[in-house]
């Protein structure tokens, strides 16, 4: 099993605990998630769509520093703001403008991961899981809420 990664939407406290202790994520995670609301998981597509945003050059860094292979041991706090722009951001660039730099044979030769990317279903995945983080931050930004991110 690789990295997954998700974010969560967290109050303005809960976004002070964390910045003290980065660790106080993992000890809130049941507690963040709220049920009615959509999902901040992006599961393994966290790569294709970085790949695909650079690619179209939107300006939206889904992850920052963290390192998806160091593990349960990192956190991104976005702030009320970052997470209205990335709403801004998602919700005006429909997936059809990142589907268009889709290259299979270039994302694998840039080991973009998973190694999925010749597959039929690769496309469909990438598609539902943009959709599914353009709802969250949507989301998140109408309840000027910050948000976690973390990879699992």
């Amino acid at each position: 099993m690789g990295p997954v990664l998700a974010f969560h939407r967290i109050s303005d406290d809960d976004a002070a605990r964390i910045t003290a202790d980065a660790e106080a994520a993992f000890d809130l995670i049941d507690q963040l998630d709220r049920e009615g609301e959509p999902t901040g998981d992006i599961d393994k597509a966290w790569d294709g769509l970085r790949y695909l945003l650079s690619a179209a050059n939107i300006d939206l860094d889904l992850y920052g520093d963290l390192d998806p292979w160091a593990g349960d041991s990192d956190t991104r706090v976005w702030t009320a703001t970052q997470v209205a722009a990335a709403a801004h951001t998602l919700t005006t660039t429909p997936y059809r403008v990142l589907d268009e730099h889709f290259d299979p044979v270039a994302m694998d030769d840039a080991d973009i991961y998973p190694e999925i990317w010749d597959t039929d279903f690769c496309r469909a995945y990438l598609r539902e899981h943009y959709e599914s983080l353009s709802a969250f931050f949507v989301s998140a930004a109408e309840r000027n809420s910050q948000a976690v991110a973390m990879f699992h």
